[in-house]
């Protein structure tokens, strides 16, 4: 079986090898080129001291003076608007800017909302383009409101907002800190996926890269909420019944948050906007035409009763939890957190109950997943495998022979007892889990006792933590700003206490201590 088991391991590993090489020639004698696009322009700008080339899509209509410009999503980028722009360049001069990745000197330049917005400011000065009407779709509403904020109703005359993103709450998971945690994970995984997966030069072909990553880390949606209220030109949000990706819930939320605003639901989802943006034609074309001749509503002639409503502090109450496939993405987080730590998991989903995220019902479902799958498989590992697996890595790492010779001499004593309690006692599940396969115990027994203490361990833990996660949560809100610091600190702090305490519990991990401390004093105090 050893043998077998190494030549299996070999021989994934040499198709991996030959895979990746592959891969990487490919990249290099076949490097990606960017596609050139008939609309494409480019304007330079100044931008703190720095020389930007800013790259945009010009669809031009020369009998025409009115020009709109349609800030486009992280997804698909300017290519998404493309069929949006052909059906409205007959009325305007379109404009879709990309967003600059560098300055003329190779610097990096920022990635954060308010600065592509006031690069799309400085390129609307350098064309002369007074009087043009935003558009903003997905990320690019959040650029769009930035840039309609404050400003005068003669450089931008009005502003729509589609499938637009919205205020912090109702981003993800909701909290600035939380998002921009997991976002950050995005690094490693580009990386891997980069240099470490053999994709035949793929990865340039799809929007998930560093660019993409460095513009989710900078995002902060907090200021959305004060901006919204600011706002004074005439305001029209389209919102596809059955978009999965942004939320009917944020559109309202704008909507309530813009007295002035009108709503249109249309009929579709988030990739009608390219294969159906007839869909959206009329009603912008309709708006713009009111907001022209000062027909739209402004902020001064919205109603009382809306004024009045926009005032009113965010009710998480009156919103449902998300669904979805952003609920399908943090179930799978959840799972995926615990494969590496199991009570993480669930302290991790009772957060999320905490922060009325999703419904408790819904953690523990993923927080169940992903303890039994992964343990499931550690069982047929036992068994399939047997005790050559301690040999390689990562159980080398985990598992000592000691360790498992002791699981196995309980479990023969007290198997019952010892599959109930291991779920009890963090640390313990993984040689007995291994043990169960490798002497060979009846998997429907296995199963039935793991099952049972599994659906009383992970509702308590879950609930346990949304309960303690209240106050957390409200912690983390006021610190947001420190507490990417702090968690780590405290994190090591816990962890090192509790090492202390279950060493110096034992006689042996006593006589352990002593040692150390008599060392540490001899060699640093000369005592």
């Amino acid at each position: 079986m050893k043998n077998n088991l190494k030549k299996f391991i070999k021989l994934v590993f040499t198709i991996y090898v030959g895979a990746l090489l592959l891969s990487w020639s490919i990249q290099y004698f076949f490097p990606t080129v960017d596609k050139s696009n008939l609309y494409i322009e480019e304007q330079e700008i100044l931008a703190n001291g720095k020389r930007v080339i800013h790259p945009f899509y010009l669809l031009d209509q020369p009998k025409s003076e009115r020009t709109i410009i349609l800030i486009p999503d992280l997804f698909g980028g300017p290519e998404f608007l493309l069929p949006l722009a052909h059906s409205l360049r007959d009325s305007f001069r379109v404009i879709i800017p990309e967003y600059p990745k560098s300055a003329l000197d190779g610097e990096d330049v920022s990635f954060t909302v308010k600065k592509r917005s006031d690069y799309i400011d400085m390129l609307t000065d350098s064309l002369n383009l007074d009087g043009a009407h935003l558009l903003g779709h997905g990320y690019g509403g959040l650029i769009a409101i930035d840039l309609a904020e404050g400003r005068s109703s003669d450089k931008y005359k009005s502003l729509t907002l589609l499938s637009s993103y919205g205020p912090q709450e109702l981003q993800f998971l909701g909290n600035h800190l939380i998002n921009k945690s997991l976002y950050s994970m995005l690094y490693p995984v580009v990386t891997v996926f980069k240099y470490l997966v053999p994709h035949m030069g793929w990865y340039y072909e799809q929007p998930v890269d560093f660019d993409f990553a460095r513009t989710l880390t900078a995002l902060d949606q907090r200021p959305v909420r004060e901006q919204l209220s600011q706002i004074k030109m005439p305001v029209n949000i389209l919102q596809p019944e059955d978009d999965r990706y942004v939320s009917l819930a944020i559109a309202r939320e704008i909507y309530r948050l813009i007295p002035h605003s009108s709503l249109f639901v249309v009929n579709g989802d988030h990739i009608s906007t390219k294969e159906n943006p007839s869909a959206f034609t009329p009603q912008i074309m309709e708006f713009i035409s009111m907001a022209e001749k000062n027909l739209a509503t402004g902020r001064e002639n919205a109603e009382f009763s809306r004024v009045e409503a926009s005032i009113k502090p965010f009710d998480t109450e009156n919103f449902e939890t998300i669904g979805g496939w952003t609920l399908i993405i943090i179930m799978f987080l959840i799972i995926l957190i615990a494969i590496f730590s199991e009570d993480l998991a669930c302290i991790a989903g009772g957060l999320l109950v905490a922060g009325g995220i999703i419904d408790f019902w819904f953690a523990v479902m993923a927080a169940c997943l992903g303890v039994l799958i992964p343990d499931v498989i550690l069982y047929a590992l036992g068994r399939w495998i047997g005790n050559p697996i301690l040999y390689y890595i990562p159980f080398r790492w985990f598992i000592k022979h000691e360790d498992i010779e002791k699981a196995e001499q309980m479990y023969r004593m007290r198997g019952v007892e010892i599959i109930f309690a291991t779920r009890f006692l963090p640390g313990t599940r993984l040689p007995v889990y291994l043990v169960s396969g490798m002497i060979n115990v009846k998997f429907s027994f296995f199963l039935f006792y793991f099952i049972l203490a599994m659906i009383i361990w992970a509702p308590l833990l879950v609930w346990i933590s949304a309960l303690v996660g209240q106050p957390m949560i409200s912690y983390l809100t006021s610190y947001q700003d420190y507490a990417l610091w702090l968690i780590p600190i405290v994190l090591g702090v816990i962890y090192i206490v509790v090492k202390g305490i279950t060493l110096i519990s034992t006689p042996t991990g006593r006589r352990k201590v002593m040692v150390k401390v008599g060392r540490f004093r001899e060699k640093y105090l000369g005592m």
